[in-house]
């Protein structure tokens, strides 16, 4: 008999907008689930919207591709709901999807430690909330909120779950070290039977560049459009995303209003994941100087794309360079991602071909193994 694992998602297919935990969660039930039985919760309609999805059922557990899945107004969400949610699953392992939400972390927290429900193992992934970067957002607050759980025990005799070295080391910052943090990568769909497929033509003095991710400041847009002010050549920079931070998206555009004439900016609204990677086929180049990924599933996907990756050095993709499939750079050096994109717009098709073909490769190679899959059979092991 499989054991039943409850997920705490906050957001999930049909979502969009609520990113790469998303598809992380999408991605553990599709390579785990002839393993165990997954329950997920999630909000009703997708990130930032009035209404809720059409054609869904909701407060009742409804199966939607391998999981079952309780959709619910995030609003009226409340302690007693929760309990009846999470009795209903009859689960005895709970993953929690994020460190700092409140409606789907911090009151089933709660429940667990005054006994309201029964559950024998609760795991936390903090998807990268804990970096410098994520946590300089809004510190003050975020910073009272650890220091209150810690006073209270919120968080003690929990497993924590690290999707790489690098968010162990940040989680244990926080938390010390008489802590369990599992370490199992993010999971990615099968690439192990494609072949690389890129006709994207690419002449010296020419570049596209996409960036696809929520538009927010820990994502970094804005930095990501200074460095273009500098930059020689005919540039294509468009953008994909939801706008979750109206107000850092009018930075954004003025930033934009006062580009160069040979940098063309265009805002391509939400694309659909079974879109992304056509959209990385269309592109050269993949820049995304993130304030903080515990992964990145979209830096994956662009390298499956044939796109290599400019990113900050706070995503576990690090030592791009020698291995010759894109850049990781500090986010305080805007020098290094100018010199990086001058670089790219003035290499002929020959040697682009070069570092896109050797960046697919690399995508596949760090697709899901059996080594991954273990790591989470070893997660939800009671």
């Amino acid at each position: 008999m499989k054991k039943k694992v409850l997920i705490m998602a906050g957001y999930y297919l049909p979502s969009i907008k609520g990113g790469g935990p998303i598809q992380s969660i999408k991605n553990i039930v599709d390579n785990l689930s002839d393993k165990f039985d997954f329950y997920i919760v999630a909000a009703d309609r997708d990130l930032g919207d009035d209404k809720p999805f059409e054609n869904i059922t909701v407060d009742q557990w409804v199966l939607v591709g391998k999981a079952n899945v309780y959709y619910t107004d995030i609003s009226t969400l409340g302690f007693q709901k929760a309990k009846k949610i999470i009795d209903s699953s009859k689960c005895k392992i709970m993953y929690l999807n994020s460190f700092f939400d409140y409606k789907f972390t911090t009151i089933p927290l709660i429940l667990n430690k005054i006994n309201e429900i029964n559950v024998n193992k609760i795991i936390v992934a903090p998807r990268g909330q804990f970096s410098p970067g994520a946590l300089g957002l809004k510190s003050i607050k975020k910073k009272l909120f650890i220091k209150t759980v810690k006073m209270i025990g919120l968080y003690s005799n929990l497993c924590w779950h690290s999707t790489a070295g690098l968010e162990k080391e940040h989680i244990r910052s926080i938390f010390k070290n008489e802590i369990n943090i599992v370490v199992a990568n993010n999971l990615t769909a099968n690439y192990k039977k494609l072949t690389y497929e890129k006709n994207l033509k690419k002449v010296e003095g020419e570049l596209k560049v996409v960036f696809v991710s929520r538009i927010h400041p820990k994502k970094n847009l804005n930095q990501a459009l200074d460095f273009f002010r500098e930059i020689k050549g005919e540039v294509i920079f468009n953008i994909y995303g939801p706008i979750e931070d109206k107000e850092y998206w009018e930075k954004c555009k003025r930033s934009i209003a006062s580009l160069p004439s040979n940098i063309r900016v265009e805002y391509q609204g939400v694309v659909k994941h079974e879109e992304i990677i056509k959209v990385f086929k269309k592109h050269h180049i993949f820049l995304f100087p993130t304030l903080g990924e515990n992964f990145g599933h979209v830096i994956s996907e662009a390298m499956i794309g044939g796109c290599p990756v400019i990113v900050s050095d706070q995503t576990p993709w690090r030592n791009l360079e020698k291995i010759g499939v894109g850049w990781d750079v500090e986010i305080s050096n805007a020098k290094k991602y100018v010199q990086i994109l001058q670089y790219l717009v003035n290499i002929n098709g020959d040697k682009y071909k070069e570092i896109s073909s050797r960046a697919f490769e690399y995508g596949k190679l760090n697709s899901t193994n059996s080594e991954n899959i273990n790591a989470y059979i070893s997660l939800f092991d009671l």
